[in-house]
Parts: structure tokens; C-alpha cells; sequence
């Protein structure tokens, strides 16, 4: 059984097989480049923590002196 390379090197040519190569290995950065990940200049902001006294906050942890 030959290698996928040297297969694809033998139809399509040298020249095609790194062009093909070339492309796919391209194709990894359209997901990132096409998200609104370029355009966040700022991390989301969310709820803030609840505090001491809210029931909400969970069990309360002793602080070291």
C-alpha cells in the first residue's frame, strides 16, 4: 500500500501536492479568523460574586489571621 502522499504526488503532480498540502493545512485558521473572536477587545463581563452575607454565596470559609 503506498502513502497518501506519495499517491496524491503521483496524480496531481509535485506542484498539485503542495499546493493541496498548502490549502489544507489553511484551512485550521478560517474557523478563528471568520468568529467574532477578532472583534472582542474586552472579556464579557458577568454577575458579580455573591457576598457574605447572601445565602447564595455557599458555606463560609474561615480566613487565616
Amino acid at each position: 500500500m503506498r502513502q497518501p502522499g506519495v499517491a496524491c504526488g503521483s496524480t496531481i503532480g509535485v506542484h498539485g501536492a503542495l499546493l493541496a498540502g498548502g490549502a489544507g493545512q489553511s484551512l485550521p485558521v478560517l474557523p478563528v479568523s471568520l468568529s467574532p473572536l477578532r472583534r472582542m477587545r474586552e472579556l464579557p463581563s458577568y454577575v458579580e460574586p455573591a457576598g457574605e452575607g447572601d445565602p447564595a454565596a455557599g458555606p463560609s470559609v474561615p480566613r487565616e489571621l
